[in-house]
């Protein structure tokens, strides 16, 4: 009991002497700043005064400090020697579409089918139910036989007339000066046809060959092919040699025609 009640004497000591040695320590700072502030007062005297003083600094306090104005931005200012690249733009952004809503209902467009153009059938000829020989076109009977010659054919009372030249360059170009000779030997040839025989001349045929010279006169006139019927191939004759003239000839000295009969009774 005595130990413990001593220990505790001693705590109690040790504290008392600690909080006397803060208190002097405050005191003793304390009396220092006032006899600082009573030197500093004795050596000047307007010390902490609000008036102003001679060698002493006066400030104004105002509200704002005005600033000093902007300098207008100068446009394109920059070093002659400085290489300057324009930024390259940004590019544009792509336009989004907005959400749908949820109360939007997507509706799918179907896309119309493509038509494509129906081409009409090719018709399939149809061939002719009674189809018709061609005629085989009369040639020369003499000269060249595979050359084909110009021809004026006619119908007569009593068969037909054909009347070829051997010059094919005249035939083509005085077409009309063959039509004149045909004329004129068809109407000679009608009245001579009535001396032939028709028992004797029918489905028979002859062929004459005479020149026409250039002042239209007749020369070189014979049977070139006979038929058979000798009133036939007289009356065949007979049809040139009535003929006074024919026209002028249009060109050349002399042309060769070919005249065939064929005895047909209508």
């Amino acid at each position: 009991m005595s130990t413990y009640a001593t220990t505790s004497d001693e705590q109690d000591d040790r504290f008392g002497s600690g909080v006397a040695g803060a208190i002097l320590l405050h005191v003793a700072v304390v009396c220092g700043l006032a006899a600082a502030v009573f030197i500093e007062h004795i050596r000047n005297p307007h010390w902490g005064e609000d008036t102003s003083s001679v060698g002493a600094i006066q400030a104004s306090i105002v509200s704002a400090i005005p600033l000093p104005p902007k300098a207008a931005p100068v446009k394109d200012s920059v070093l002659a020697s400085e290489d300057v690249t324009p930024a390259p733009k940004p590019p544009p952004k792509e336009a989004t579409q907005p959400p749908p809503k949820p109360t939007d209902v997507l509706i799918k467009t179907k896309t119309p089918p493509k038509v494509v153009p129906k081409t009409a059938p090719i018709p399939t000829p149809v061939p002719p139910k009674h189809a018709q020989p061609t005629p085989e076109t009369p040639k020369a009977a003499s000269g060249d036989a595979a050359t084909q010659l110009p021809q004026s054919v006619s119908q007569l009372k009593n068969g037909t007339a054909a009347l070829t030249v051997q010059n094919r360059v005249f035939g083509n170009r005085y077409a009309y000066y063959l039509r004149i000779v045909a004329s004129k030997v068809n109407e000679s040839y009608a009245s001579s046809s009535s001396e032939a025989d028709p028992r004797a001349s029918m489905n028979k045929s002859v062929t004459v060959l005479f020149d026409i010279q250039r002042d239209g006169s007749v020369a070189n006139l014979h049977l070139e092919n006979r038929s058979g019927s000798s009133t036939l191939d007289t009356a065949a004759l007979r049809s040139i040699q009535r003929l006074d003239n024919f026209p002028q000839l249009p060109e050349g000295d002399h042309i060769t025609i070919e005249y065939k009969f064929d005895y047909r009774q209508q």
